[in-house]
Order: C-alpha cells, then sequence, then structure tokens
C-alpha cells in the first residue's frame, strides 16, 4: 500500500505532462517507421518528417529564451529528435 505523499509524487502535474509527452513521441515516432517500413515514406521522406520537426521547434525558440526551463526542454527535444537522423 502507498501512502498519499507517493500518490501525489506519481500523479502530479509533472508527471502527467511527461507521461503524456513520452507516450505522443512514441506513437508518432513508431507511426514514421511503420510508414517508411510500409514503403509508404521513403528514407529521403522519413529525414524530411524528422527535419521539419526540428524546424518547428527552431520556430518556438522565441518562447524558449523567454520562459524559465523551456529552453532546456527544447534542447532535450531537439536533440531526441537529431538521434532520428544519424546513421545507425
Amino acid at each position: 500500500m502507498t501512502d498519499s505523499a507517493d500518490d501525489d509524487e506519481h500523479n502530479g502535474p509533472l508527471t502527467m505532462v511527461a507521461a503524456v509527452t513520452l507516450s505522443s513521441s512514441a506513437i508518432l515516432a513508431a507511426l514514421v517507421q511503420s510508414l517508411h517500413d510500409k514503403g509508404l515514406l521513403s528514407g529521403e521522406e522519413t529525414v524530411e518528417v524528422y527535419e521539419q520537426a526540428l524546424l518547428l521547434l527552431e520556430m518556438q525558440q522565441a518562447a524558449a529564451d523567454n520562459v524559465p526551463g523551456y529552453g532546456e526542454a527544447m534542447d532535450i527535444a531537439r536533440e531526441l529528435i537529431e538521434q532520428h537522423l544519424r546513421p545507425e
């Protein structure tokens, strides 16, 4: 049995945001990979998806510069997307 402090920690807004973000990014990465595997996206088109994601992040950079902590989140997001663009 867990106490209420543990429940609050695991159900707090930060945990929820992290869970939603992780599940969304996993689903989107799986979708892109599935479309590529089925031949619906070429290798070049798959790379374009991730490049467009980076472009969208760059467009949000001004907000990242004005909101504490947001810049760090943007940097981490950028790094995660860039990992998909590196040769395996």
